[in-house]
């Protein structure tokens, strides 16, 4: 079965249902995804309606499903922000494979505890937007956009404000294919550990300051939110440490006039993405405690 949509430019959700086929016991699986847009909400609902009478199964812990005749309805008690994406699973059962006919009811809750939710900045939005990417297209990336994600890099939080971490940004293909080869040599892997992006930035920090590892990954994370914001994909590597521990990682620093206690935090990756992002996780139940 191919996908149901909705859409609505009036409504928080865009929804579609995508048959999911048979479990072992016979039961029938179905896939609802949600595109959340326009603003923050705490609870999420609408309905489908299926060729002929269903039951539910199963569904996750934080939906609340009520199934009347063909129609099912389906509330969702959890966040969801601009630009967000979820997918849920539900099994039902039927007299036979049951067809999606219609989407219906959808609306969302804006508000918690009655009060009016906060509009989600640039910033938030590329939290929740962003993913770690695996697949690139070959496109060198504009120099003016490259600067505007390194200059973001620059503006990292770091201990006392010395500023401990160096950035080499790799456009150059040929030093770029170098030190693919050099992880995944570390990696002990033939593939490319850089999935085939275009550029890598690589972070490095003083040694001689405490809060070096810090002060490198925060850097890190400056640049793939500024990366999410110019629409660039991006995705952290490690063994950045054991690049240039190694006798041919020294010599790339001191072919680059580049002298001090310095270790490799992370390799940054970035380009065009080949493909859709996936969806997000579901975060932890036990992710945050209050102490009040």
């Amino acid at each position: 079965m191919s996908d149901f949509n909705f859409n609505s430019d009036e409504e928080c959700l865009n929804v579609s249902v995508r048959s999911d086929g048979v479990d072992d016991s016979g039961n029938y699986k179905f896939v609802c995804k949600l595109e959340h847009f326009g603003h923050q909400s705490y609870g999420q609902s609408f309905g489908i309606y299926f060729s002929q009478d269903i039951t539910i199964v199963e569904v996750p812990g934080d939906i609340e499903a009520t199934a009347e005749g063909n129609h099912l309805h389906i509330h969702r008690n959890n966040q969801m922000n601009d630009n967000g994406l979820v997918e849920i699973w539900i099994k039902l059962s039927a007299q036979e494979s049951p067809e999606v006919t219609g989407i219906t009811d959808i609306a969302c809750q804006p508000e918690e505890n009655g009060e009016e939710v906060l509009a989600i900045g640039a910033v938030q939005q590329a939290i929740y937007a962003r993913r770690s990417t695996r697949s690139y297209k070959p496109d060198m990336l504009p120099k003016e956009i490259l600067d505007r994600i390194l200059t973001a890099g620059t503006y990292a939080a770091t201990g006392m404000n010395h500023q401990s971490p160096i950035i080499l940004a790799v456009t150059n293909k040929e030093m770029r294919d170098r030190l693919s080869a050099m992880n995944a040599k570390i990696l002990g892997k033939d593939d490319d550990p850089f999935y085939g992006a275009p550029v890598v930035l690589v972070v490095l920090a003083d040694k001689n300051m405490p809060t070096y590892v810090y002060d490198g990954s925060l850097v890190m994370g400056n640049m793939m939110l500024a990366a999410e914001e110019l629409g660039i994909a991006s995705c952290w590597v490690h063994r950045a440490k054991e690049e240039f521990e190694s006798n041919e990682g020294k010599e790339i620093l001191a072919s680059l006039g580049i002298d001090g206690n310095y270790e490799g935090i992370g390799h940054l990756v970035l380009g065009y993405a080949e493909g859709e992002p996936n969806c997000a996780a579901p975060r932890k139940n036990d992710y945050i405690y209050y102490v009040e």
